[in-house]
């Protein structure tokens, strides 16, 4: 029988507890209200308040599906609302308050099942902090020209110089996971990442092609790949990661991440499409290799959007020589940070990237 009270009632209790709120926090900042007597015991009204509370538990309508009059408004807005409209109002205003509709779990799939919803601006997710790895370090020298030029040196170089770049610019935090020619496994590579909170995550390496002394340019993001040389690539990329079997099993989770893969591809889009064009602009040789998802343990390792970018590659003698040049390495920087910059602003400003022909 108690299903059969009228919704004009249950909504006329509601009112009554909020008027009680409302005036509670009348009596905070000092004021009195003429709609309860300053004469009646403060207890009285408690106990009103609280058989009013059990009453509608009992009733099973106290849930959150049932608290519409809370549910449009943010919880600062209900205490300044509260506190500044008049009793007379207050009553009007809340009954003209329309019901909210139940949520089903089902209705966030769109999150999930939509590929042109960007979730990071659906959830106003803003980069904060990015963290910049120099490929390979110490002992792992990484791949090495013919000249001897080693892929770890021009790495790290080029880092820190897109580091200062980034640094100047202002809004960021900007970490790299080594300064040094130090070894440093890549799961340690992802632990540093996680504990400097980043939120964007770039790597960078130079590339080999024996049997192709060509200079190209690739950006990568995680995911499978049926290419040969993309898993050869990431082989040799892979080695050395101190990561055991059964670290796969929490950390083969993390494919499914759609916004990480998402806002990974982006980025590299972006990275991808400056650096080479201005590549281009100085080497008429250079080839685009596009974005592609490759199965790289670094990129898997780290919660938040990664990519893996080969700036350059060592296998051609002209470039070899380019890249040992400050001019070159700065160069290279510059077109990274237009890329990075391009995609944080989300095309809303395209930064040129400048070239310099003369060493810093």
């Amino acid at each position: 029988m108690f299903t059969m009270i009228p919704k004009k009632r249950e909504l006329k209790m509601r009112n009554a507890i909020l008027r009680g709120i409302y005036e509670d926090n009348l009596r905070i900042i000092g004021k009195h209200s003429n709609a309860l007597s300053d004469k009646a015991p403060s207890f009285l009204k408690k106990m009103f308040l609280f058989f009013f509370i059990v009453l509608l538990a009992v009733l099973g309508h106290w849930n959150y599906q049932n608290l519409s009059l809370f549910s449009e408004f943010p919880e600062k807005q209900i205490t300044a609302s509260l506190i500044t409209q008049e009793p007379s109002s207050l009553g009007t205003e809340l009954q003209q308050l329309p019901a909210e509709k139940s949520v089903s779990p089902s209705d966030y799939k769109a999150f999930l099942s939509g590929p042109d919803i960007p979730l990071s601006r659906v959830f106003g997710l803003e980069v904060k902090t990015i963290m910049i790895d120099p490929g390979h370090g110490g002992s792992d020298s990484g791949t090495a020209g013919k000249m001897g030029t080693k892929e770890k040196d021009i790495a790290l170089d080029i880092a820190k110089r897109l580091r200062e770049r980034l640094k100047k610019y202002g809004n960021y935090n900007v970490l790299m996971t080594h300064e040094q020619d130090s070894t440093l496994p890549l799961n340690k590579r992802v632990e540093l990442a996680r504990l400097g909170r980043a939120d964007l995550f770039i790597s960078l390496h130079l590339n080999y092609l024996p049997s192709k002394p060509i200079n190209i340019i690739e950006t990568y993001y995680f995911g499978p790949s049926s290419d040969a040389k993309t898993l050869k690539l990431a082989e040799r990329e892979n080695i050395g990661s101190q990561y055991g079997l059964s670290d796969f099993k929490e950390i083969i989770m993390k494919i499914g991440d759609k916004l990480k893969l998402q806002e990974s591809k982006e980025l590299a889009s972006s990275i991808q499409k400056v650096l080479f064009l201005n590549s281009k602009k100085h080497n008429g040789n250079v080839y685009n290799s596009g974005i592609k998802r490759a199965p790289f343990v670094v990129l898997l390792g780290v919660d938040v959007p990664a990519v893996l970018v080969e700036v350059s590659c060592l296998s051609n003698r002209e470039e070899e020589i380019e890249l040992n040049t400050e001019s070159h390495r700065e160069n290279i920087a510059r077109y990274l940070q237009a890329g990075i910059l391009d995609y944080l602003n989300k095309g809303e400003k395209s930064y040129e990237a400048k070239r310099h022909t003369t060493a810093r």
